[in-house]
């Protein structure tokens, strides 16, 4: 039986990324996130930060000019390919977590895959949006914008690049609210994965 996957689609700062890394800490499986631009890199030989920009940019941007290559296919399209394949490796190597990246797509062919997509309220997002690092000290009607805008961006790469539509429920096996809490959603999506593998037929 193929190992178990689970991929997880997010609205952005929902605290999706959070409900990840503690699935993964209960299962005790490897989380793929930023590591998927690290080991594409290493693979193609372009730059962590080309392969980065190209997952929010389309074609016609100057990084498409500076990373053509005398290849005719614009960047963000080898960069989805690449992905891709790099995220059928590692779900070939062992059960793990896939973040975003259109993971559920990717694998839609492959069984024993678990597709989950968390979503919030949007005073959380803007609570979890503040709270970062990196944050600005701006007013929740902009950090409404800023929150909108990398939902767009988000949506905008996923609806190009899958028969699907981001976010829409039947996409997914499974769709959390992150107002129910951290562990909580983390324990329900171990208790689907268990589930899932339990009515999966054995080879």
């Amino acid at each position: 039986m193929e190992p178990m996957v689970i991929t997880l689609g997010r609205e952005f700062a929902s605290g999706g990324s959070e409900i990840a890394q503690r699935v993964a800490e209960l299962m005790k499986i490897p989380l793929y996130n930023k590591e998927l631009i690290s080991i594409a890199a290493k693979k193609s030989g372009l730059t962590e930060e080309a392969i980065a920009a190209s997952e929010t940019q389309r074609s016609g941007s100057l990084i498409y000019s500076l990373y053509m290559m005398g290849n005719t296919m614009p960047l963000a399209d080898q960069v989805y390919i690449l992905q891709g394949n790099v995220i059928k490796e590692v779900a070939a190597k062992g059960p793990c977590i896939i973040l975003g990246r259109c993971g559920d797509y990717v694998l839609r062919e492959r069984p024993n895959v678990l597709r989950v997509f968390v979503y919030a309220p949007l005073p959380q997002r803007i609570a979890n949006a503040k709270a970062r690092p990196d944050a600005k000290d701006q007013s929740d009607h902009l950090w409404e914008t800023v929150i909108a805008k990398h939902d767009r961006a988000r949506a905008s790469y996923y609806n190009y690049y899958t028969e699907n539509r981001w976010g829409e429920a039947k996409n997914y096996d499974l769709c959390l609210n992150a107002a129910l809490g951290c562990e909580a959603c983390a324990q329900l999506i171990v208790q689907a994965a268990k589930a899932m593998e339990a009515n999966t037929p054995h080879e």
